[in-house]
């Protein structure tokens, strides 16, 4: 992932994230779903064919449901979710 805003560290620019995403999502007896969504994004730069990270910098974000969360975590976790679907889909689950 690129970064919006690459940041510097001891002089170095880190220009990407490493990412880690957990999305869970269920059912809601209503038959509406929800999900929770877990991430981690790590400044990364890769410099002469090496990646280098820096895990003391990383962000995390949490969120332990995306009702009344912003417009841009819906789209995000709407997007995945599309995409899972047609995984799913391709594979015949």
């Amino acid at each position: 992932m690129n970064a919006t805003n690459p940041i510097t560290i001891d002089g170095k620019t880190y220009d990407k994230f490493s990412l880690s995403l957990a999305i869970t999502g269920k059912y809601l007896p209503d038959g509406t779903t929800e999900a929770s969504v877990a991430m981690r994004l790590i400044p990364t730069r890769i410099e002469n064919g090496e990646v280098i990270t820096s895990d003391a910098e990383a962000k995390g974000i949490a969120l332990g449901s995306i009702s009344g969360s912003d417009e841009p975590t819906h789209t995000a976790v709407a997007e995945i979710s599309a995409a899972l679907q047609k995984f799913i889909l391709s594979k015949g689950l």
